[in-house]
């Protein structure tokens, strides 16, 4: 692998490493170099940058039909930043990286190029081994209530019957996208027995998370592999093998729940209390459900109230403390919400933009989908894609509507480039085999 690939990838990876926490490693102190500007922000900036002057290499990606909706929405949420400087009259550079959240996206770029330099098997060898650190440290933080791991969050939560448990926000950096990937690998090739433990590790953290939205999205996402896998096939003893290896998964994630969680027993009944609270809130309105709901409200009202077409920008509330009760019931619904979140803060013009977004990509992923090649790294991320694309739009009881939100698309920028790959070298394998030969 070319050097210039190796630098790419262990930059796309420091950014992530520092801004996950890097495991306690470096005091987070270390950093900073200029009050909230951290090297991460710096690197995000270089990297996309450094794609730029090198966009000769990746032309036809970034020149993609796939990137035609992707560039509209970033030149909108740069429109948006130049009116709410103008109109909150803040410090256009220190807002600016105020908002790095926002400019995140700009990471589509240097995916791209590292996809064309085929880094991206690199870039998965850098993450995993702090992947396996940090789910290890999750778990001990979920049994324990003690941070082992930085700039997690920790709350104690009671649920029916009288549980109290330990709920950790953050910190498996990824583990959870590396189960998905070797139960995609064990379906469309062949299951791997050392790479057992492996998914246990990186399954159990998202159980104990006790998020019920994402057990939904994980278990939707791995049905979706198993039945997208048979059709591609169209052989029966396929389907076979998909619930073997889903089986199989399922044995040994309880297995390991069993025997290395302690009191397994107290866990189990505490994970179905919380199913149990789940569909009592729907059916009450009240909990989580009921205050997303109020908070879906409080947006539309605020949208209805501000500029209908442009709404109210990007506010100050969202890198500054709230400073009312009505600020802060806005700054909890823009956490909280999907698509309220879209329409109040970009308007009705970023509402179609975001639903143009969801739907183009929806169909992009199915027709790559139809002829991918199951064994390729970047077909696993287009069907991960659409998974949460799907997810987003009709499952999430979050109400999540778009895969896109209140800080652009920073969060599936690699989905985003595994598309544009695919579609401009749907034979990737045949071009792969021509370079090597």
């Amino acid at each position: 692998m070319p050097q210039k690939a190796k630098l790419l990838a262990w930059g796309i990876f420091l950014v992530y490493f520092i801004e996950n926490g890097t495991l306690g490693l470096i005091p987070r102190q270390m950093y900073f170099v200029y009050r909230n500007v951290r090297v991460s922000d710096l690197l995000i900036y270089f990297l996309a940058i450094y794609s730029f002057i090198n966009i000769r290499e990746f032309t036809e990606l970034y020149k993609s039909k796939t990137m035609i909706i992707a560039k509209i929405l970033l030149c909108y949420l740069f429109l948006q930043f130049i009116i709410s400087v103008l109109l909150y009259d803040v410090n256009v550079l220190e807002y600016f990286f105020r908002l790095k959240g926002v400019w995140s996206s700009l990471l589509i770029f240097p995916y791209l190029l590292l996809l064309k330099r085929n880094g991206l098997k690199y870039l998965i060898k850098l993450v995993l081994p702090v992947a396996i650190v940090s789910n290890v440290l999750y778990i001990l933080s979920s049994f324990t209530g003690v941070a082992f791991l930085p700039e997690i969050g920790i709350e104690k939560q009671n649920l029916p019957g009288g549980f109290q448990v330990y709920r950790v926000y953050g910190g498996t950096f990824y583990g959870e996208f590396l189960f998905l990937g070797f139960v995609f690998q064990w379906m469309s090739s062949k299951i791997r027995w050392y790479q057992v433990l492996l998914v246990a590790l990186f399954a159990l953290p998202q159980i104990l998370a006790f998020g019920r939205s994402a057990w939904l999205f994980y278990t939707f996402s791995i049905i979706l592999m198993a039945v997208w896998y048979t059709l591609r096939k169209r052989e029966f003893r396929i389907l076979i093998r998909q619930i073997i290896a889903i089986s199989i998964f399922l044995g040994f994630v309880i297995y390991a729940f069993a025997k290395f969680v302690p009191d397994s027993s107290f866990m189990t009944d505490a994970l179905e209390a919380r199913v149990l609270q789940g569909q009592d809130d729907v059916k009450y309105n009240e909990g989580t459900y009921g205050t997303r709901m109020a908070n879906i409200q409080s947006l539309l009202g605020l949208w209805m109230n501000s500029n209908v077409l442009f709404g109210i920008g990007m506010h100050p509330l969202w890198v500054i403390k709230p400073l009312t009760v009505e600020e802060n019931i806005y700054a909890w619904g823009f956490s909280d919400t999907g698509w309220p979140s879209v329409l109040a803060a970009y308007g009705l013009i970023g509402f179609i933009i975001a639903l143009i977004f969801q739907l183009y990509y929806i169909i992009v992923s199915l027709k790559i989908l139809k002829r991918a090649d199951p064994k390729q790294i970047t077909t696993f991320l287009v069907l991960l894609f659409l998974a949460r694309l799907l997810f987003d739009s009709v499952l999430n009881y979050a109400y999540a509507g778009f895969s896109v939100g209140l800080w652009g698309f920073c969060s599936i920028v690699y989905f985003m480039a595994a598309v544009t790959y695919k579609y401009e070298h749907p034979d990737e394998q045949e071009l792969l085999n021509n370079k090597t030969g």
